[in-house]
């Protein structure tokens, strides 16, 4: 075992946990990053070109940290010296009744924190979306709302740009390296020992003051040996493709992002979204997919590698047939997955561990993020995460994301009763899809 304690040990280096890592060492303390496998793959919730950057929100709290995580994208982009986002904007259309109190908000529920916040907006008729937009076929009922404050994030940049920046202010990371165990010291309950194991099969042992566990749907794989608990997790294989549009000087161009608002059919989700050809990307391929999940589990484990669900896929194909114009559905240009780990109302979960689990280790010692669509307040949650470790807490860390909240129910809980979470998969007979969260996350 290394002599060397950290002043913080970051577990999974995805977005969340290189953002946290960059924000413990601008702040001059030490910090290393332990990742599984190696750094930027496709293995969690951050491989692929692009995600949203989003600022529409039904949520008055939701629509605040989003326009609080504008100014600190600002300050990423700064100080890594090359720009991170693409602010096309984003439209939302579809049926502004449709949500209503389910967990999908409505359309037009973003429309009281815009003018609150100040933050542009425009509406729509549908026959001025098909006019600006390469959309056919829409409900002439259907409305839509614009907003130039959102955009499309450059998740390679982005992660390369965290890395760099956290290696520039003294972090140290190292891939392959799996988490395998957290205990606290026998000499000093507030050293932690973070047992690992590298890939060729050799173990280490580190030590650090506090530990961030940013591994996303992993997580039970950390807490479970670690502090004999788990959480209740469902986790959405989500299923994206990128589909050829016409090339040329009439060719088919997407203004911006866009996302419909639309009722189930057959019992199968019409919430779709899109993004058009960016610059990092290949040229005259545009990413549309439905913002559900036919197959979901609950261990990461389980999840399929070398098979994408053709269901979601064949829903989507079937949009762009009825309703986009300049775009080829009869075979996706390429297919991508990954994995979206939620938790039983759609939250992100930022909180530390309870005291009850550490095992006698100090309070407010671990910190967690995990669940949420959280891609487009990295920043943010970052330096939420910093401020966990160094201050013992952070403004951004607020009740709505406890890890002890609970629902009316039952089920409605953070932390399991014990062990894993029975698997959920549905192999046999119909399936039924896991839809519409994102829309307000």
């Amino acid at each position: 075992m290394s002599s060397k304690v950290y002043d913080v040990i970051v577990v999974g280096g995805g977005p969340v946990g290189l953002a946290a890592a960059y924000e413990v060492a601008k702040a001059d303390k030490t910090v290393l990053v332990l990742e599984q496998n190696n750094f930027f793959n496709q293995a969690g919730s951050s491989g692929d070109l692009a995600r949203m950057f989003r600022t529409m929100y039904t949520e008055p709290f939701m629509a605040d940290l989003a326009k609080e995580a504008m100014g600190l994208w600002d300050a990423l982009e700064k100080d890594a010296g090359v720009s991170l986002r693409w602010m096309s904007g984003l439209l939302n259309f579809g049926d502004k009744d449709y949500g209503g109190d389910s967990p999908e908000g409505t359309l037009t529920g973003p429309i009281c924190n815009l003018k609150r916040l100040d933050m542009s907006f425009k509406e729509l008729k549908a026959h001025e979306i098909e006019a600006q937009y390469p959309f056919k076929n829409l409900n002439p009922k259907w409305i839509g709302l614009y907003a130039p404050d959102n955009g499309v994030i450059n998740v390679q940049q982005l992660l390369r740009s965290l890395m760099s920046l956290a290696k520039d202010y003294g972090a140290q990371a190292k891939q392959h390296t799996a988490v395998k165990k957290i205990v606290p010291s026998d000499e000093d309950k507030s050293i932690w020992h973070v047992h690992t194991l590298s890939h060729n099969q050799t173990s280490a042992v580190y030590a650090a003051k506090k530990i961030i566990i940013t591994c996303g749907s992993y997580v039970n794989h950390v807490l479970k040996p670690s502090f004999n608990v788990s959480l209740n997790l469902q986790i959405w294989e989500m299923v994206a493709s990128y589909y050829n549009a016409n090339a040329g000087p009439s060719g088919t161009i997407f203004p911006s992002m866009w996302f419909q608002f639309a009722p189930d059919k057959n019992n199968r989700s019409q919430l779709f979204y899109g993004m058009p050809a960016v610059p990092w990307g290949p040229p005259n391929v545009v990413r549309i997919a439905v913002d559900a999940a036919t197959r979901t589990i609950s261990d990461p484990d389980e999840r399929q590698a070398n098979v994408l669900d053709p269901e979601d896929i064949r829903d989507t194909q079937d949009f762009i047939r009825d309703h986009v114009v300049g775009v080829d559905p009869t075979v996706p240009a390429s297919t991508v997955s990954c994995l979206q780990t939620n938790v039983y109302d759609n939250m992100f979960v930022l909180d530390f561990l309870p005291k009850e689990y550490l095992r006698g280790g100090t309070e407010n010692s671990i910190a967690i993020f995990t669940a949420g669509w959280a891609m487009k307040f990295v920043p943010l949650l970052g330096k939420a995460l910093a401020q966990m470790a160094l201050d013992g807490k952070s403004k951004y860390a607020l009740s709505k994301f406890a890890i002890t909240r609970k629902g009316d129910g039952p089920d409605k809980t953070i932390i399991a009763d014990q062990g894993f979470a029975a698997m959920s998969i549905n192999e046999s007979g119909p399936r039924e899809q896991a839809k519409g969260s994102s829309i307000r996350r």
